[in-house]
């Protein structure tokens, strides 16, 4: 390796985190946010588990609560119920459907006190699969598998929006 080989790969660590450039999950969420009221519609959903332990991952002290207004100097997360539309998006030669498509979407909103940090906005995520009409089982089997992974990265993209929110006073 050439002596500008060496200086270029010892810079290029350098030159990434001067443009700002961190690796996703970088930026944690106890370091933003002192403390956090969560209000899930359904805290017993399997939505509303994931979310609650990807915020103790994160290692967020957080409260569930019921109240729709925030404490002084605490935000308030509140994440309505999960939506989800399955679809047939192709079919066999038997005229059944062969291949579903399901989308599932979430609704959320960031408060701090009166103000709104994060105006209501809708998270989506859509993923298909095949449906095989001789293995029913197998297909519910592989249909709760992908909505399974459809509601993690609902949350993943939750925890990702809440980690890019600008926050107006410290809340550190």
């Amino acid at each position: 390796m050439t002596v500008t080989a060496r200086a270029l790969f010892l810079l290029l660590p350098l030159l990434l985190t001067a443009c700002g450039y961190s690796l996703r999950g970088g930026a944690n969420l106890d370091e933003r946010f002192s403390a956090l009221q969560v209000n899930v519609l359904q805290p017993n959903s399997e939505l509303g588990r994931q979310l609650q332990n990807s915020l103790q991952a994160a290692g967020l002290e957080f409260e569930l609560v019921t109240t729709l207004a925030a404490a002084e100097d605490t935000l308030l997360l509140m994440v309505a119920d999960e939506q989800s539309v399955r679809r047939p998006v192709s079919i066999n030669p038997r005229a059944r459907a062969a291949q579903y498509e399901i989308r599932l979407a979430v609704d959320f909103i960031l408060m701090d006190g009166e103000t709104t940090v994060i105006p209501r906005e809708t998270l989506t995520v859509e993923r298909s699969y095949l449906e095989d009409i001789e293995n029913i089982a197998g297909s519910r089997e592989e249909m709760e598998i992908v909505t399974s992974e459809m509601r993690r990265d609902l949350v993943n993209l939750l925890i990702r929006r809440l980690e890019a929110t600008e926050i107006g006073r410290a809340h550190v």
